[in-house]
């Protein structure tokens, strides 16, 4: 009896993670991409594996003002965020004078020669408002792999 309880409580989560799972993909399929222009950026190599810390051009002219929850930037028909006002607003989470965004990118070891041309970080919005990278871009929204 005890094997069939055990064998039942494993199959549920195992179909509630599965579920989770393909719920969280079909959300990050279907998000708005944008692109946020990125800063000089400085490649390193730490325990944790290649990566690449990333600052955004956006930052630049941001004021750091205490308490303020969230900031507003725009983003262009082509998806770039940017400070000056469009008619698509982006709000980005802001704590502790940083923006809620990723501000590191993980590839293989030994090829970071080849993002060094990166120009925008690619990522999506989630419906909860985080944003992932999906991937580096060039000028041309080409992305680097």
């Amino acid at each position: 009896m005890r094997a069939k309880i055990f064998l039942g409580v494993v199959l549920g989560l195992a179909v509630l993670l599965g579920g989770y799972a393909s719920y969280t993909q079909a959300a990050r399929k279907s998000a708005p991409v944008f692109y946020f222009k990125i800063a000089p950026a400085d490649p390193r190599a730490l325990l944790s594996g290649d990566y690449m810390a990333l600052n955004y051009d956006v930052k630049r002219g941001l004021l750091h003002e205490n308490g303020q929850a969230t900031v507003t930037f725009y983003a262009l028909p082509n998806g770039v965020v940017q400070t000056e006002q469009t008619d698509q607003p982006v709000e980005i989470a802001y704590r502790g004078r940083r923006l809620k965004l990723p501000h590191q990118f993980y590839f293989q070891e030994g090829t970071g020669k080849k993002y060094e041309t990166a120009v925008y970080a690619k990522m999506r919005r989630l419906p909860d408002g985080r944003f992932l990278i999906e991937a580096l871009t060039d000028e041309q929204f080409n992305e680097i792999n």
